[in-house]
């Protein structure tokens, strides 16, 4: 088993300026390019709890995203800046519970729940080399 170095209640906030590299023209879409994409909120989201978890754990493991649901509740222009605060609410050994807000200078634009688990790096690396493995047999 390994240890784990967080406790239900801590909080870790990212806080960005929304670029132009930010916007929605960034992954495919034009005539919304001075708009925070969702595609970027829910990455500054992710981040906010990685960073939280961190070094807290050893460091042969990682932490992954198994589930998230989000909401994205109002547009974000760019210029603007926006700060995700991801909060541990639950922690059950491997398996971490997030709420995550995200806020803009005029309020709140996002909310979302994430659930990561705590994995072996190696053996996700070698998961991940098997699957790849049963791909080349089915296609031969």
């Amino acid at each position: 088993m390994f240890r784990v170095n967080l406790e239900v209640g801590k909080t870790h906030h990212v806080q960005k300026r929304v670029q132009y590299e930010d916007s929605s023209v960034s992954f495919g879409r034009s005539g919304i390019e001075t708009l925070f994409s969702t595609t970027a909120l829910v990455q500054l989201m992710i981040q906010a709890a990685v960073e939280l978890v961190g070094e807290n754990i050893p460091k042969d493991y990682v932490s992954v995203t198994q589930k998230m649901e989000f909401t994205h509740l109002a547009p974000t222009l760019q210029g603007v800046f926006v700060t995700a605060t991801a909060e541990l609410v639950d922690m059950d050994h491997n398996v971490l519970k997030f709420k995550i807000t995200c806020h803009d200078e005029l309020g709140k634009v996002a909310e979302a729940t994430q659930t990561r688990h705590i994995v072996n790096k190696q053996g996700l690396i070698n998961r991940a080399h098997k699957r790849a493995e049963m791909l080349e047999e089915k296609i031969q």
